[in-house]
């Protein structure tokens, strides 16, 4: 959440010779825009999975430097701070006493000095608050701003964290890990935190009837992630039909499906990945949508499909079919986001379909060029469904699935082609 106006400080000018008192705005959380004030932050962010909590705390250091508070002319009585909106149990001391505080109608806190902070004068108090998160997962942002922030971050050594910046340095302890950003580095906004714990599966099963057989579904899930495990039997359930309709082609497996629940490190960075026989492994923080993208993915191989880019780029065409049917507020707005973002990269990371490979991991290097091949291979495969209709892609699909060889460039047109009017050089402008 980004806002403009991340810390500030009320001013109060006291003019004896009318005897009352004005308030005006001035300060950040760093230094003031005329540079009067500044403001050191430590924070200390520790997860508790016990408690399913991270609780966070902030030492906030406020330096008066203001020289219109000279010669007792004002003085600073209180400090403007935005908090998470998930943030609970939010409290706030000095070194003396706990201050009040309350929440402006703009959306920050302000906090009550417990003197006056006149000039050349400073001022420390503390804010502690919770956030909530899961026995064996904690997903959450640290929220920050400006570069007189100092943060450190202690989570279990035995979970497996993953953060959205790596310029920090990392300290291992016997039972715990601390990732340490120091103070001057520039915090402009949140930073995701992604950690899982790995516990024994349990196992939530179901089945789910389909045009000629009834396929039995199997969840793999950590201890505490019962919510998690529902909502992927549900989509399961749900959108197996529809796939299987959309399709034109009968479940095309002889196996039932088993999904686990898995941590970054496990899925190498990617949201999820279909296994076949194996099952489906499925990030811990993964959405409803990338589940409906693997479970594609049982077509997908079936229609013999040689290239990378017909593989997911049907994935994710299928995803929006299926999605389109249910949520289709939901599916447009996917839909356009994938488009935006291809254009939006098309300059800077335009490379033929042909040639397109997916590393085994996925890194803050390698994310966005592979972002951009997804999209790339979702707008070819999209603009075809536009322009033929789902009864011409049912058509083609049957005879990918027929074919006795590799389905490759050439083939693939081919069939399309058979299948409605000519193609070819629409398909080739995105492949070659």
């Amino acid at each position: 959440m980004k806002k403009k106006l991340m810390g500030k400080c009320f001013l109060l000018l006291v003019i004896i010779s009318l005897v009352c008192t004005q308030f005006v705005m001035a300060g950040s959380n760093t230094t003031s825009v005329d540079d009067n004030t500044v403001t050191d932050i430590n924070v200390h962010y520790k997860t508790i999975p016990e408690k399913e909590i991270v609780h966070v705390t902030k030492q906030i250091i406020f330096l008066n430097n203001n020289p219109s508070t000279n010669y007792w002319r004002g003085y600073y009585s209180n400090y403007n701070y935005y908090l998470p909106e998930n943030a609970r149990n939010i409290s706030s001391y000095d070194d003396d006493d706990s201050l009040t505080f309350r929440q402006d109608t703009e959306g920050f806190y302000v906090f009550n000095f417990n003197r006056k902070v006149w000039h050349e004068e400073s001022y420390t108090f503390y804010l502690e608050y919770d956030l909530n998160i899961n026995k064996n997962t904690a997903v959450f942002y640290m929220s920050e701003y400006g570069d007189n922030t100092a943060v450190s971050l202690e989570i279990p050594s035995d979970f497996d964290t993953h953060l959205a910046r790596e310029d920090y340095s990392l300290e291992r302890k016997k039972y715990s890990n601390i990732y340490k950003f120091e103070k001057g580095l520039a915090w402009s906004g949140p930073c995701l935190v992604k950690s899982a714990r790995s516990t024994d599966y349990s196992i939530l099963e179901d089945t789910v009837q389909l045009q000629q057989e009834e396929v039995g579904v199997r969840i793999r899930y950590w201890e505490g992630e019962e919510e998690w495990a529902r909502e992927m039997m549900d989509t399961t359930t749900e959108f197996l039909p529809i796939l299987e309709v959309n399709w034109g082609i009968p479940y095309p497996v002889s196996y039932n499906i088993t999904i686990t629940q898995a941590n970054i490190t496990e899925t190498g960075g990617y949201g999820g990945y279909n296994e076949g026989s194996k099952g489906i492994w499925m990030l811990h923080t993964s959405s409803n949508e990338i589940l409906i993208h693997e479970l594609a993915h049982y077509w997908t191989r079936a229609c013999n499909f040689n290239q990378l880019w017909m593989d997911e780029g049907y994935a994710d065409l299928y995803t929006y079919i299926a999605l389109n049917q249910t949520t289709p507020e939901k599916a447009e707005k996917r839909k356009v986001r994938f488009l935006e973002k291809y254009e939006s990269l098309k300059v800077q990371y335009e490379v033929p379909l042909s040639e397109w490979s997916t590393p085994d991991k996925l890194n803050s290097m390698t994310q966005e060029e592979v972002d951009f091949t997804y999209k790339k291979a979702f707008a070819l495969t999209y603009t075809l469904y536009e322009d033929l209709g789902i009864e011409a892609m049912k058509k083609s699909n049957r005879e990918f699935l027929k074919s006795k060889n590799q389905v490759d460039e050439d083939m693939f047109i081919s069939i399309i082609n058979s299948s409605s009017e000519n193609y070819q050089d629409q398909i080739k402008n995105y492949i070659y």
